[in-house]
């Protein structure tokens, strides 16, 4: 008869606690053994310093970013940087990586572009590039400029970046764009406060702060194109104040300043209700030809798109999208003043030119830098005849010294 063997419950949890350990076991060691061994990982090689290498890496991140890969071309550009700290090439290149987070735009890459930039000048203050680094980061702010009825924070940094330029370069070349731009900007600002005042007075009838907005337009921004509107608001808003005085002095200059406003007609009707003096118009402004967008298509387009901020680059202080990467190369290298390649590089020379380095050198260890002296190959060099001749009288001095002294 067969007999079946039914092993104890005791025996049973053993045998699966024992399995269970070795199980474990085993899944571990092939863990370990999968992280120590298999196919290697691709790594990114370190760079080693060649001849010429910096000018290539170079080249290879402008092509790059052209194509529109800027993480790759950010990447062979600051491995230029690391791998060859002393090449004149260093100022173009940290310039070159600020105009590829421009040149890509978005928030977050115009902002860091804005601190590239401003890195860049606080190492090259009194660079020749300095005013072009200083526009582009007025242009960053000038790009994110929406409406004029929003947030006008960033037009506000673009005219203080514009001034800034004047104030430490008054005799730049580029004064009269820098002005046009500052007109630009200055003309969305004040639209901006006529906006607000025209609410203030109109939907909350608080004739403070409309006040308050318009003179802001007549003391900040003599230039804006509805510059007459204001006067007219802000006489207005003072009148509803009892101060007809004021009210009346802004009205006058109205109708003196801009004798073809659309304000004039309704100026001299409140001038003489207050029984003041109607004055003549300017003769040379009244022979003036009507300034640019005042007809009435124009001015009612204006009323609900508003001003716009235009005539923005897109293009880098150094790389142009649209031109080839030998021209970008070449001005680059004409900008750092980096000579064009004439010969390899030494290993280890204190130079970070391409120009041949003739001083004479022997082959040592690494970071060694060891100057031969120029010799003679027929005859030894005077320092070791010197030496013999040193020796020589030392060992007859040796000599001298074991003599015995009866000989």
């Amino acid at each position: 008869m067969l007999a079946i063997y039914l092993p104890s419950p005791d025996a049973a949890q053993r045998w699966f606690m024992k399995s269970a350990r070795v199980v474990c076991l085993a899944f571990s060691v092939a863990l370990v053994v999968s992280a120590c061994g298999g196919k290697p990982k691709n790594r990114v090689p370190l760079e080693e310093a060649k001849p010429g290498r910096d000018l290539e890496l170079f080249r290879d991140g402008v092509t790059a970013i052209r194509k529109g890969s800027y993480d790759q071309g950010r990447m062979l550009i600051n491995t230029s940087i690391n791998t060859y700290p002393d090449s004149p090439m260093i100022r173009v290149a940290k310039l070159t990586i600020a105009d590829s987070f421009y040149l890509e735009g978005g928030g977050k890459n115009l902002a860091q572009a804005d601190v590239e930039y401003n890195d860049w000048l606080q190492f090259f203050p009194d660079d020749q590039l300095a005013v072009d680094v200083m526009m582009k980061r007025a242009e960053i702010h000038m790009r994110q400029v929406i409406a004029f009825n929003r947030d006008t924070t960033h037009a506000r940094q673009a005219e203080r970046q514009l001034k800034e330029i004047l104030k430490l370069h008054p005799t730049t070349a580029k004064k009269p764009e820098i002005e046009s731009r500052i007109n630009e900007i200055q003309e969305f600002l004040a639209m901006h406060e006529l906006d607000v005042a025209r609410f203030y007075y109109e939907r909350r009838q608080s004739a403070q702060a409309a006040q308050l907005r318009t003179e802001e337009i007549l003391n900040k921004y003599p230039a804006f194109s509805r510059f007459d509107e204001a006067l007219f608001l802000h006489a207005k808003a003072v009148s509803d104040q009892e101060d007809t005085e004021t009210a009346a002095q802004d009205l006058t200059r109205l109708v003196i300043n801009y004798p073809r406003s659309e304000f004039r007609e309704k100026a001299e009707a409140l001038l003489k209700k207050w029984g003041k003096q109607i004055p003549q118009p300017d003769p040379a402004k009244a022979s003036e030809a009507p300034p640019e967008g005042k007809g009435l298509f124009p001015r009612m387009l204006g009323l609900v798109f508003g001003p716009k901020v235009s005539n923005i680059s897109s293009k880098g202080v150094i790389v142009d999208r649209d031109k080839q990467v030998d021209e970008i190369v070449a001005r680059a290298q004409e900008v750092s003043g980096a000579a064009k390649p004439v010969g390899a590089i030494t290993p280890g020379a204190g130079t970070t030119t391409n120009a041949v380095d003739s001083r004479p050198r022997r082959t040592g260890e690494a970071g060694q830098d060891v100057v031969v002296k120029p010799g003679s190959s027929s005859s030894s060099p005077p320092d070791q005849k010197s030496s013999s001749k040193d020796k020589d009288k030392k060992k007859n001095g040796n000599s001298k010294g074991l003599r015995n002294p009866g000989q």
